[in-house]
């Protein structure tokens, strides 16, 4: 019971921590990009692709994370 308790309580800051690594993947993007500033629209398009790919790929971490949380829990 102690340690369901426990395993519940980690829910939460994964997810932040989910967040907080797509954030900080974003600024990685943003800052890349910026030295294509010399092509507008390669910037725009590669930048879109890029964080397309990385909010599909976050909400499956979040998936899995939860998925994982309720398997340990039950």
């Amino acid at each position: 019971a102690i340690v369901k308790k426990q395993i519940g309580r980690l829910k939460e800051p994964c997810i932040k921590c989910v967040d907080l690594v797509v954030q900080e993947l974003s600024n990685v993007v943003r800052m890349c990009t910026e030295r294509m500033s010399r092509y507008p629209r390669l910037r725009e398009e590669t930048e879109r692709i890029i964080m397309s790919h990385v909010r599909s790929r976050e909400q499956q971490c979040k998936e899995q994370l939860v998925l994982l949380i309720d398997c340990e829990l039950a």
